[in-house]
């Protein structure tokens, strides 16, 4: 092996893109979400766990000096329960107007008491892991999406590469070999998540049959309804966790910054709490004179500064991946159920195709060349419906997502001449579900082929 074609060789494996089995939507979940919300969990981590999450004022005339106390203090109030100061509870009764701009909240009581924060990394966390499980399962349940993904643009690129027309036509074949095992039902539902029992599971969960060919379409936009839920689910999770109505909660504040010009939720964020400090101590060996003297502490949440805007942009993250979830859950559905969509995504393929047929929607016409052989009609809705069906459309659209045209067009057009061989064939589709090996039918259709090249 020569030096360049070695490092032809290394370029193109450290270059090569990897295949994905979804979409730029579905990585902004699994991928780009989770690392948002780590980067929350690490930066509220620093400042609980190395930082100072709490300050508090502590009194001069404590015994022993307030120094001795100051970091015992600081813990203290940070395991124990927090309060708003009354100044603070009547200075917001006085100024929490009602509107749609503002947030809808319950008036402190006094005594009432709040300690969210110190679960705010493990709220991160969970949300982490809701945001990860719709690709986990989708993985799961498709784990031989991606490899039929990789092999088939690698058979497809050798064979444009290809030195000769029968080698060509060899690679072809094989990627037309691996379509059918899915848009023939050959594919297996035996899904160790589900257990023994998948096989009556599934039709009921995603309307298949074991040949439907729907399974791959189904399962792909049932993870996108998923995924969807998950984001209305963690609005709703925070609403809860925060005590305030989080859909609102953006719209408040740029209403706050554009009218006042600065943003303080004193209530979801207080800046200052008391702490009730109890010191306890007793005089001698007897119990009985045990005294104990509390303590009221201001202290400052410097801790909320920080969660204040980490929870502004969390809502912005979460309305934006709410919209485009949405809108790309619609596109996909239609996209790959046919008719509509997939008609006129398969047309335009078979309309480079140099065959001997010129489709038309739900029609075919021969060609007026005189040497064409007279063979059934087909039709490109027929071939998109009862050929491709839902999981080979799906296929095709992720293999787009993959590659680039030129790759689609290449593999719609054998495809496209293997459904018009087996009509010519008289091959019916159930003839193709009950055949194990689809060599035979390659042969046949490959022999077909040569027959209209003859003629």
């Amino acid at each position: 092996m020569s030096m360049d074609s070695l490092i032809a060789k290394v370029t193109s494996i450290v270059l090569k893109q990897p295949i994905r089995g979804d979409d730029l939507v579905d990585r902004l979940h699994y991928f780009v979400t989770v690392a948002i919300l780590f980067l929350f969990t690490f930066g509220a981590g620093l400042q609980e766990y190395v930082g100072k999450p709490i300050e508090c004022w502590t009194p001069l005339d404590f015994p022993g000096g307030s120094d001795a106390y100051h970091e015992h203090i600081n813990s203290y109030c940070w395991t124990h329960q927090l309060r708003y100061p009354q100044f603070q509870r009547n200075s917001y009764l006085s100024s929490n107007p009602s509107g749609f701009f503002y947030l809808e909240q319950p008036t402190p009581s006094a005594d009432f008491r709040t300690a969210f924060f110190r679960w705010v990394t493990l709220v991160f966390i969970c949300q982490a892991c809701l945001f990860k499980i719709p690709n986990f399962i989708w993985q799961r349940l498709n784990t031989s999406a991606g490899g039929d993904l990789e092999k088939i643009r690698e058979l497809v690129l050798q064979a444009q590469t290809a030195e000769n027309e029968d080698n060509k036509k060899l690679k072809m074949d094989e990627v037309v070999a691996y379509f059918e095992n899915w848009i023939t039902g050959y594919r297996s539902y035996q899904l160790r998540l589900i257990g023994k029992h998948s096989s009556k599971v599934l039709p009921v969960l995603f309307c298949l049959g074991k040949r439907s060919g729907n399974f791959l379409s189904s399962l792909y936009l049932s993870m996108k309804i998923c995924n969807l839920i998950n984001v209305i689910g963690n609005i709703f999770l925070l609403s809860v966790f925060l005590d305030i109505n989080f859909w609102r909660y953006g719209l408040a504040v740029i209403h706050s910054v554009i009218n006042f010009g600065d943003w303080q939720d004193s209530y979801s964020f207080p800046r200052l709490l008391l702490c009730d400090f109890v010191l306890e101590g007793r005089t001698g060996e007897n119990v009985s004179l045990a005294t104990h003297e509390i303590y009221e502490l201001q202290c400052t949440m410097t801790l909320n500064l920080l969660l204040e805007k980490i929870f502004v942009l969390e809502w912005f993250w979460l309305i934006f991946l709410l919209i485009i979830t949405a809108v790309n859950l619609f596109s996909w559905g239609i996209k790959i159920k046919p008719p509509i969509s997939t008609i006129l995504f398969t047309k335009s393929y078979i309309k480079k195709v140099n065959s001997l047929y010129s489709i038309e929607l739900g029609l075919a016409s021969t060609d007026p060349i005189s040497t064409a052989p007279s063979v059934p009609v087909c039709s490109q809705k027929e071939f998109i419906e009862d050929y491709l069906r839902s999981d080979g459309v799906c296929l095709l659209r992720m293999l787009e997502l993959n590659t680039d045209r030129a790759v689609v067009g290449d593999v719609v057009k054998h495809l496209w001449d293997r459904y018009r061989a087996m009509h010519s064939c008289n091959v019916s589709l159930s003839e193709m579900d009950n055949i194990n090996s689809k060599d035979s039918i390659i042969k046949t259709t490959n022999i077909d082929q040569q027959g209209f090249g003859e003629d």
